[in-house]
């Protein structure tokens, strides 16, 4: 796939500016084409694919179905697909253990244990597990923190062996908007691009680097990246009071910088309620699913598919079906479950015990009671039960029973043993995270190598086989070892990679041969991604981007403590106070229902009537029965004991700097604001825009109206992806162009599709991107002659400036185009395949 430089532009202009770059590679700067990766044979190059957004397809061509990950090589059965040659490879670090044969499927005595070997097959719990004695093994020196250089010499090696020749460097601009595209996930800014290509300084990319990951686009960027791993979902039911706290705790992590083993640790071993602990939100995507979520955790971070192995024993690969519900017992008793509602359960025992009250009163109490606890429904709590999984009723192995309970026990490597039921998640959390798990570093340094380069060294990255490989088994070993050695700080490993010399060269245009590995003689060429190319076009509009949308942040804040509040209330509450609220809200449910039937007896005469505009208001007000019983027990149970509570109020940082106090009892019970709120955040929003247009010099009134309305706007829709609804709602643009549901791991696309072609000729982004007052249009006004002006548009859109040859043919079509000339470069542009190709 090759990027077309702007060489026919002209003919697009004419015709209204509409279109596609041409087709005809022309003579450009080396930053507009990047030259082709050498490959070991000299296949024909592939003809130019002419579709608008063309898919580049990095991975290696589809193979026959090889086994499946572990540490535990073994010999295959007969009756088991072989495999074409693997792009990728496991290599145990331990000794080879015998192979496997169908005998093997019986218990046995275990072997002495190492990590990345094999063990027996596992047992039901009632059967002690025997033990042998061996020797602990040597420790291995820690590795040292190493240079690029060493990443390059690697490659230097392999590529001399294959008889290659690495691509060339790529030049200040290509480079410039890689590195932005891939560590904060947006193009620069023309302030941003000018001052890095006007600088002069030796060590301009370095420095470039560790700003970057250092910026608050490094957090918003990465976190897209693991809200598709972990599936972070608003969408997911009933989770509403969750999400926000699991997607803070995220982003903090990120900015943080916490180290990666600890971030798996501490979503491992999560408990409690979500605004105590935010990783809960680890566990309660997965509520009710423990077999589905411990699956889901070993790919996620051992890269290793066991879903298979949850109804037979894998066909393809080492696993059994013991194997998965060993391993499901280690978090098989963890339980998110309903809110913690205090003494309700004593109060609704009463209530049904009591001889003074007939089966009438029983029921309206209950009502009454549910109506109560209706507000904390949601949050759920996160805790652990001292249960283990059966086997499926139709187990058909020889090893076990149908319906035994199975004990905790790893699928490979050091087995601990679990003495106390409150102690399996630790156990499994330290056995999942340390550094002999053979696969916990391997899968975090390649998936973060492929986030950089494009391809992994091991693809798929999440499902390692025991016949994987990697492309490059000595650079794969480096990585690993460096991910060791800088203690699992991800900025850290990436500023290795993106200071590597072939992380900084020309990105290939052509896919691998067929069957052939990736040969890294630089990053893959690739379509961006739909938050890439959101948030680029978010860049463009909004001369904020990376602010987060603080007003939806401020109300979930303030929802999240009348939560506790609420939630503190029933908790500190007697069951005697719960009847006593109970009878009380029950009376007026009465008195609501009496009144209910009263308007649904007025609605059958004004139906009957034909009188249109009064049903409509009565149905109305019988949809407002439910918020006036809402406001009810707000008033009645909870606002009366929240007075009384040490949770009243909370602080809120406004983007005018100013700090405000807010109680969490000017909620309505039902997370919607009053009208005191607004209008603090009214007012902080007034202030930041006034200070913008003040900077800006603005004086004049009507123009002044017009940016304060465009930046109320883009404040609330032009943000960028990591802050809008995850995911964004059907028929947005980030789902349009292949944003992931999330409702599997790593669920995106950037497939090119004709809804994207048709959004991009037609749709509204274009009209938003030129508005008068967005960032491109106010840089092209800024600039004083057309030659600047157009300069402007390509620095903003393609990160470098138009070639000699390309500026004459755009300004041959001044006269004729008059003061359309700049829209019809920047449509030209924002359609070609250089704007949503990263280089």
């Amino acid at each position: 796939m090759k990027i077309r430089p702007l060489s026919s532009l002209a003919a697009a202009i004419a015709c209204g500016g509409i279109l596609l770059l041409s087709a005809s590679p022309g003579k450009a700067e080396e930053n507009a084409k990047p030259n082709p990766a050498p490959q070991k044979a000299a296949a024909p190059a592939k003809p130019a694919d002419k579709t608008l957004l063309a898919k580049v397809d990095t991975k290696a061509p589809a193979k026959a179905e090889a086994p499946k990950p572990a540490p535990k090589p073994a010999a295959k059965p007969e009756n088991k697909k072989p495999a074409t040659k693997p792009v990728a490879k496991v290599e145990p670090k331990k000794a080879t253990p015998p192979a496997k044969t169908e005998a093997a499927k019986k218990p046995a005595p275990e072997a002495g244990k190492m990590a990345g070997m094999p063990k027996a097959k596992p047992e039901v719990v009632a059967a002690a597990k025997p033990k042998t004695e061996s020797k602990p093994a040597e420790p291995k020196p820690r590795p040292k923190v190493g240079k690029p250089e060493q990443i390059d010499a690697i490659l230097a090696k392999a590529w001399k062996e294959a008889g290659l020749k690495p691509n060339a460097p790529a030049s200040d601009e290509v480079f410039l908007r890689r590195v932005y595209l891939d560590v904060i996930g947006r193009i620069p800014s023309v302030e941003e691009a000018s001052r890095f290509l006007n600088s002069d300084h030796p060590k301009k990319r370095a420095q470039l680097i560790d700003d970057l990951l250092a910026s608050e686009g490094y957090v918003n960027n990465f976190y897209n990246f693991w809200a598709d791993i972990l599936r972070i979902s608003h969408n997911a039911p009933a989770q509403q009071n969750i999400t926000p706290f699991y997607i803070d705790w995220v982003r903090d992590a990120l900015r943080t910088n916490k180290p990666y083993n600890k971030f798996v640790y501490e979503l491992l071993t999560a408990d409690g309620q979500a605004w105590e602990n935010g990783a809960v939100g680890y566990y309660i995507r997965d509520r009710g699913m423990p077999l589905d979520h411990m699956a889901n955790t070993v790919r996620i971070f051992l890269g290793t598919r066991l879903e298979c192995a949850q109804c037979h024993d894998h066909p393809f690969d080492t696993w059994t079906q013991m194997d998965f519900y060993h391993m499901a017992a280690f978090t098989y008793g963890v339980n998110p479950n309903g809110s913690n509602y205090g003494a309700v359960s004593d109060a609704q025992q009463m209530v049904k015990t009591a001889a003074d009250m007939d089966d009438q009163q029983k029921k309206d109490l209950r009502a009454a009671m549910t109506e109560i606890t209706r507000m904390v429904r949601n949050n759920y709590v996160v805790s652990q039960r001292n249960s283990l999984p059966k086997l499926p009723h139709d187990y058909k192995y020889d090893n076990a029973k149908p319906n035994e309970i199975v004990s905790p026990r790893t699928m490979f490597g050091a087995d601990p043993e679990v003495t106390k039921p409150e102690e399996r998640v630790k156990i499994y959390a330290d056995w999942l995270t340390s550094e002999e798990n053979p696969f916990f570093t391997k899968v975090i340094a390649n998936r973060l190598w492929k986030k950089m380069m494009g391809a992994g060294l091991y693809e798929p990255v999440d499902e390692f086989t025991e016949s994987s490989e990697p492309s490059h088994p000595e650079l794969m070993a480096f990585l690993e070892d460096q991910m060791v050695a800088c203690e699992y700080d991800m900025k850290a490993y990436l500023r290795l990679v993106l200071n590597s010399q072939v992380y900084q060269r020309q990105a290939s245009v052509q896919d691998p041969a067929a069957g052939e590995p990736y040969t890294f003689v630089g990053p893959v060429l690739r379509r961006m991604s739909a938050e890439q190319i959101w948030d680029s076009l978010v860049a463009l509009v909004n001369p904020t981007p990376e602010m987060d949308d603080w007003k939806k942040d401020q109300l979930f804040q303030l929802r999240m403590a009348e939560q506790e509040a609420m939630q503190k209330v029933l908790e500190d509450s007697s069951d005697e106070e719960l009847v006593a609220a109970a009878r009380l809200i029950a009376q007026r449910q009465k008195e609501l229902e009496k009144e209910e039937e009263g308007l649904r007896a007025q609605i059958a005469e004004a139906e009957k009537a034909k009188d249109s505009k009064k049903v409509a208001d009565l149905r109305r007000e019988v949809g407002r029965m439910r918020t006036r019983l809402r406001e009810l027990v707000m008033d009645e149970v909870f606002h009366p004991t929240m007075e009384k509570t040490d949770v009243q109020e909370v602080a809120m940082n406004l983007p005018n700097g100013e700090e405000v106090e807010i109680s969490p009892m000017m909620m309505d019970g039902d997370g919607n604001s009053s009208a005191q709120l607004r209008k603090i955040q009214a007012e902080a929003e007034k202030s930041m825009i006034e200070e913008e247009m003040a900077e800006m010099g603005m004086a004049d009134q009507n123009q002044r109206k017009q940016y304060a309305s465009f930046r109320k706007s883009t404040l609330s829709s032009m943000i960028r992806a990591a802050h809008i609804t995850s995911p964004a709602p059907l028929g947005h643009f980030l789902r349009e162009f292949g944003q992931s549901d999330r409702d599997t791991i790593e669920n995106a696309n950037t497939d090119a599709s004709v809804p994207q072609a048709l959004a991009l000729l037609n749709g509204s982004t274009f009209g938003q991107v030129m508005n008068s007052q967005s960032v491109l249009s106010r840089a092209i006004s800024e600039a004083k002659t057309p030659e600047e002006k157009i300069d402007a548009i390509f620095l903003s859109l393609l990160t470098r400036k138009p070639t000699a040859q390309e500026k004459k043919l755009l300004l041959s079509h001044a006269q004729e185009r008059g003061g359309n000339l700049y829209q019809d470069v920047a449509f030209a542009l924002l359609n070609g395949q250089e704007f949503w190709f990263e280089q």
